[in-house]
């Protein structure tokens, strides 16, 4: 070969594919440099066949190691490996995860991969019944939002076994928005502790001192932004009141905040802000305000999390810490195009996203 003609690039491409065929799974091809010298081809012919060849599942490359055999998959009827990714969310219905689906989505459809969604409705029998579907399916890689915890089901212990059978087949995959202790794999997470704290330093910079937390039950997200808010009135000189602190047994969506706080605003020393684990439970508090003809701002601060839809459209518009959840998406679907074990070498990386804080009427005096 002496000449790079459309003919030769398809040899070269051919000829690849060949010692893809008879290599195993995540063995690394030989450099390109290497690929120049035997096949007697130019730099840029050997690239654009190792792009196609990785575009089209064939290859993975791994930054700063080389490009290895990705997993034999099934080939499609137009002769190109068709890859899938089972992605999986708690609850379709909380408007994070559209965006976190839409990041992934916009990964996948550039690269021709099919996405397997399941809706598991945090209950450990989906989650396990889907990441089964997964396995038998022979999917590429999963991206997983994991259910949150549930004391009458032992979700950490189910998901654990099944995560590990996906490690057995080969199959990499990724945590999104929160990740599941004990297990280590890459995952994409929102800086959630950041979050807390910039939230509380906000409502103390607006001159509101006796500042609520209001949450769900207690678990690893409500826990960090829960520290982001110790961690704020500790550097403003101020001790956190326990009568202000409230983890809701209930995981509906508004009546922690329209129940806890109007608790709190009906007692001896009521709370003049707070800071609510979601935008819906700060909708509830809301309501506990107004109800009692209060005014969200002047009389009672509040801020909520996630920044959605619903914070525009309030009479007084919702101070909220908004999450980048889109990026979240794209940067797990990235993780998994990547490489079965991400792009950082000699070890299971992270990815966390600092959140912004998006200032409203109903924090400000």
């Amino acid at each position: 070969m002496t000449s790079d003609t459309p003919t030769i690039y398809v040899e070269v491409r051919q000829r690849l594919q060949k010692e893809i065929a008879e290599a195993p799974p995540h063995a690394k091809i030989r450099s390109r440099r290497d690929l120049m010298q035997a096949y007697g081809v130019s730099r840029t012919t050997i690239d654009r066949a190792i792009s196609e060849l990785i575009g089209q599942g064939y290859l993975y490359a791994k930054n700063g190691s080389g490009t290895y055999v990705a997993k034999k998959t099934h080939p499609s009827p137009t002769g190109r490996q068709m890859r899938s990714w089972g992605v999986l969310l708690p609850d379709i219905r909380h408007y994070t995860y559209p965006g976190i689906l839409r990041g992934i989505e916009q990964v996948s459809f550039k690269h021709d991969v099919n996405l397997i969604v399941g809706n598991i409705e945090n209950q450990a029998a989906r989650q396990t019944s889907y990441l089964r579907n997964f396995i038998d399916s022979k999917v590429s890689g999963v991206i997983i939002v994991p259910a949150r915890p549930n004391p009458s089901e032992d979700l950490e212990g189910q998901l654990f076994t099944m995560l590990q059978e996906l490690k057995d087949q080969d199959i990499p995959f990724v945590f999104v928005n929160r990740n599941a202790l004990g297990i280590e794999a890459p995952q994409v997470v929102s800086n959630d502790f950041q979050g807390g704290l910039l939230a509380t330093r906000h409502l103390l910079a607006q001159g509101y001192r006796r500042i609520a937390y209001i949450s769900h039950p207690r678990y690893t997200i409500s826990l960090n932004r829960y520290m982001g808010y110790l961690s704020a009135l500790s550097l403003a000189g101020r001790q956190s009141d326990e009568n202000l602190i409230a983890f809701s047994s209930s995981w509906d969506f508004e009546a922690p905040g329209y129940q806890e706080l109007g608790r709190m605003l009906d007692g001896p020393e009521p709370p003049d802000a707070v800071f609510c684990f979601t935008d819906l439970i700060a909708r509830g508090a809301y309501r506990a305000i107004c109800e009692r003809n209060l005014v969200p701002g002047r009389d009672v601060g509040i801020v909520g999390y996630d920044d959605s839809l619903m914070c525009r459209s309030l009479e007084i518009p919702l101070t909220s810490v908004k999450i980048h959840s889109f990026e979240m998406g794209q940067k797990a679907a990235q993780f998994l195009f990547d490489g079965p074990h991400g792009t950082a070498p000699g070890g299971n990386p992270s990815i966390i996203l600092p959140p912004d804080l998006v200032v409203r009427e109903s924090s400000t005096r």
